[in-house]
């Protein structure tokens, strides 16, 4: 009856050459890939009826055709770097006559705002308004608001619809076990999406949308074979139900990714079913190395900076890659902290660490404790992603903290770096009797790739790292090597004018400003000017 699209704006794209995509990917397989599909557009491609055409556009993954996709209705999810895309797109859409909605964490906080930009929001987790929008649009009788606390609460999860997008262009499949996490992060804004309420969904669905998964999946063996992400904020809150879940896994013959709190790591039991269900890399967010901080932020007591190297050796000897979030700039965060960081992390032999700017998303605590200081200057949307300083700093100015986290993200991509981490978790992986070394077939793989030469596919520096894996007797897991690879191109796009360590940058500034040189701070665009 009607063609209803849905549309994942880019994240990436507008903002950094390439967006969140691998351009050497792009040249091996001729086509762009990205990480994985919205759970969100799978779920609301199963709630829609068969009478409607429903179509799910990732901006990520393509270009958006206005005209070709002659919409009815147009369902636009985002959070708020994601926001002022989703503006444009839903005016370009309702130049056409299409009916326009808008979702998502930044609806769910600033729906007066949003409600300018199109015909209606979605407040709140979307599941069980959806089909309400669907049957307004139908009578023609759209409501500016639908919010979720006037429908009966989310109790049972909806099974997504994987076929609904272009699934031969993701690395993975989003699955989720549970909704919800019982801490209250400062800085977090999981009150607004998936709520305090932990919600575990049966064992058995679970398990029968992997099985619906695996239909589109590559057979095992393959390098392109996909694996699982779980969206889940937070796997390890009720452990009767994490180890029943990961028994029940054990056996699909797959590999997945997931989150939660640092205490799971000490958990033998439950790393050991990890382990066997096909977990392959699991993180925490560590957030920070100051305690100082840590408290700050109202982290869960689990926390504790000196029980990290515990956690991260024995997930690793189990065969289960760490990884860890961490976030820079809080107000016990000095011009040192990234050096330390930087050889802390090292020192832990994290395979996977990611750092991320202390950003103020609006509807946390974070955002009110700033707001009412003054210390906000920014205020363009697109600016809060993560990676673009937009307050002032307590303990540095805000070119300290841009460059100092450009800094540290080049050195965590840098082959020196994933070499030294890569070879460690090699060492732990020894521990693991199941765990084999790379075969001839892929080592050749590795050599065969360095040899390549289309497009400028590879620079020398990472010909290199794929010629030292191929030879070093210790490799394991060809999956880890190459997803190393494309993190440090992918990386290396953020930070790659970036050549000051921050604590240089600051005896630099001093020498200016004796000289009577401000420092390069532009806090009316909210990015910090590169040394150069």
């Amino acid at each position: 009856m009607s063609r209803i699209i849905f549309v994942n704006p880019s994240f990436g794209k507008n903002l950094l050459p390439g967006g969140l995509t691998s351009s050497t990917v792009e040249s091996l397989k001729g086509k762009t890939y990205s990480i994985m599909p919205s759970l969100t557009g799978l779920i609301f491609a199963a709630l829609t009826p068969d009478k409607h055409t429903f179509i799910y556009v990732d901006e990520e993954i393509e270009e958006i055709d206005y005209d070709g996709l002659k919409a009815d209705l147009v369902a636009i999810t985002a959070i708020s770097a994601q926001s002022n895309r989703a503006y444009y797109i839903a005016s370009e859409f309702a130049k056409r006559g299409a009916r326009t909605v808008i979702g998502g964490i930044h609806a769910s906080v600033l729906s007066e705002e949003v409600a300018e930009h199109c015909d209606a929001v979605a407040v709140g987790q979307g599941e069980n308004i959806w089909p309400a929008i669907l049957e307004d649009f139908e009578k023609g009788a759209l409501r500016k608001f639908y919010r979720a606390t006037d429908f009966p609460p989310v109790e049972h999860f909806v099974s997504p619809k994987y076929d609904a997008c272009k699934y031969d262009q993701y690395y993975s499949f989003p699955i989720q076990a549970t909704r919800g996490c019982p801490y209250s992060c400062e800085f977090c804004s999981i009150k607004h999406s998936s709520g305090h309420k932990y919600i575990m969904r049966p064992v058995e669905e679970v398990v029968g949308d992997i099985r619906k998964a695996e239909k589109l999946n590559r057979p095992a063996g393959k390098l392109d074979r996909k694996g699982y992400y779980f969206v889940d904020d937070n796997l390890y809150v009720n452990r009767e139900y994490t180890k029943k879940l990961f028994t029940a896994m054990d056996g699909l013959g797959i590999t997945w990714d997931g989150q939660g709190t640092v205490n799971t790591a000490s958990d033998e039991e439950v790393v050991k079913l990890m382990a066997k269900s096909g977990c392959i890399s699991f993180s925490f967010g560590f957030e920070s190395i100051n305690a100082e901080s840590l408290k700050e932020s109202n982290k869960p007591k689990c926390n504790v900076v000196t029980d990290y190297q515990n956690v991260v050796r024995n997930l690793q000897k189990h065969g289960i890659a760490a990884g860890g979030y961490f976030i820079m700039g809080f107000d016990g965060d000095h011009v040192d902290v990234f050096r330390r960081t930087l050889e802390y992390v090292g020192e832990l032999g994290i395979f996977h660490a990611f750092i991320s700017l202390l950003t103020p998303f609006p509807g946390t605590v974070l955002h009110e404790k700033l707001a009412s200081a003054g210390r906000i200057y920014e205020t363009k949307w697109h600016l809060f992603n993560t990676w673009t300083c937009v307050f002032t700093p307590k303990n540095m100015s805000s070119e300290e903290l841009q460059t100092g986290f450009r800094w540290l993200g080049r050195q965590l991509a840098s082959p020196e770096y994933i070499r030294k981490t890569m070879e460690k978790f090699w060492d732990d992986l020894a521990l693991d009797n199941n765990s084999k070394t790379l075969n001839i077939v892929e080592r050749l793989v590795l050599i065969g790739l360095a040899t390549v030469k289309m497009r400028g596919l590879f620079n020398k520096t990472r010909r290199d790292f794929l010629y030292w894996a191929a030879f070093n007797p210790k490799a394991r897991n060809m999956r880890f090597i190459l997803w190393a690879l494309l993190r440090s191109e992918m990386v290396s796009m953020m930070s790659s004018k970036v050549t000051y360590d921050p604590a240089e940058l600051r005896k630099l500034n001093a020498a200016k400003a004796k000289d009577g040189v401000k420092d390069g701070t532009n806090a009316k665009d909210g990015v910090a000017a590169d040394p150069a």
